[in-house]
């Protein structure tokens, strides 16, 4: 789903991957954007000439979007999109995601972090464990409702506690369209691991 947090986004880490290859794992990035969704790429990108979909606002910028992976090939960016929103098996999935990103890749990540059609709310401390237990850096890390207005960017290296995000939520009506938003730099060829946390 294109929201406004997840077009943010896509704008930030487009300057990061300029003539480069990236793999999007989702399903729904072919699909023609509706009018709403060009104007807000607009809004955030105003340089952009209106793109009919994401591969075209890509090549636009110079990034060849690939939505199939080739062999054991490694990208400069991985997407992952509706892949691991509509998924029970979460962590085998990332792996995945981890295992298609080149060292000194992106990982970006847009997730239901509330209410949702999906089989999961997603909250930041499993990101935080993430890039722990993996060496990631967070070159993003925000929580946005659908408009893109309030958002909640989190210190990663305190671990987050109920009043916390209490606290950060109170700017927010309605906490229920809200996502999480997350761009994970990988910095080692290591093979992903997770285990719980002791």
């Amino acid at each position: 789903m294109l929201t406004d947090p997840y077009i943010q986004q896509l704008v930030h880490i487009m300057r990061r991957v300029k003539n480069k290859e990236v793999l999007n794992f989702s399903n729904n990035h072919e699909k023609k954007f509706p009018k709403n969704v060009m104007l807000r790429i607009k809004s955030h990108s105003p340089n952009t000439l209106l793109p009919k979909d994401l591969t075209s606002w890509f090549k636009e910028h110079d990034i060849e979007v690939v939505n199939k992976r080739k062999g054991n090939k490694k990208y400069d960016a991985v997407f992952s999109g509706n892949y691991l929103e509509s998924t029970m098996d979460f962590f085998k999935r990332f792996e995945q995601i981890h295992n298609s990103c080149k060292q000194d890749g992106f990982i970006v990540i847009d997730l239901p972090f509330s209410v949702n059609a999906g089989w999961f709310a997603y909250q930041p401390n499993l990101f935080k464990q993430l890039a722990s237990q993996n060496n990631y850096d967070f070159v993003y890390f925000k929580v946005l409702d659908h408009s893109g207005l309030f958002p909640i960017t989190f210190e990663h290296t305190k671990r987050l506690t109920d009043s916390t995000l209490s606290e950060s939520l109170y700017k927010h009506d309605k906490t229920v369209n809200m996502r999480i938003n997350v761009t994970f730099k990988k910095t080692t060829n290591e093979p992903f691991s997770f285990k719980d946390p002791e």
